[in-house]
């Protein structure tokens, strides 16, 4: 059985990404893999640079919450197995380092982060051109 790595960061965006994967895992008996980047903020260093204290728990808890919620709003077909995977990192080098180890990477156009209107956002833009297995990308709806 292969695996369907998508990416998701809790956003709207993310939803049609994820939704397409489901379908895809669903047609081919793959398991879904839902990946969730996050990373202590740079805000959260000290006056030295050094990271301040955060609590890594609470972020990695908030980031599992994120995907939680995207999975219960999604159409997943019954049946589809779905793995959880919460990743401490920038999303283009988790999404890169997931390639290594799955059968087809799928990401949005644009995540938090975007800026409206552009038609890939930084995350796809590093992926699709260094992943190591097949990337699709899969636009928002326009609205």
């Amino acid at each position: 059985m292969g695996v369907i790595a998508v990416g998701v960061d809790g956003s709207d965006q993310s939803l049609p990404a994820l939704e397409w994967a489901a379908q895809e895992a669903a047609a081919h008996g793959h398991t879904l893999r839902v990946v969730t980047a996050w990373s202590i903020p740079v805000t959260a260093l000290s006056p030295g640079g050094l990271p301040a204290p955060f609590p890594a728990d609470e972020l990695a808890g908030d980031a599992r919450a994120a995907q939680d919620a995207l999975i219960a709003r999604a159409s997943i077909p019954a049946g589809v197995e779905v793995e959880h995977c919460l990743v401490e990192g920038g999303p283009g080098a988790v999404m890169l380092d997931q390639s290594e180890s799955v059968d087809l990477l799928v990401i949005g156009t644009r995540g938090h982060g975007g800026f409206k209107g552009l038609l890939l956002g930084s995350v796809g833009q590093q992926v699709t051109g260094h992943a190591a297995c097949p990337v699709v990308v899969v636009p928002s709806p326009k609205g």
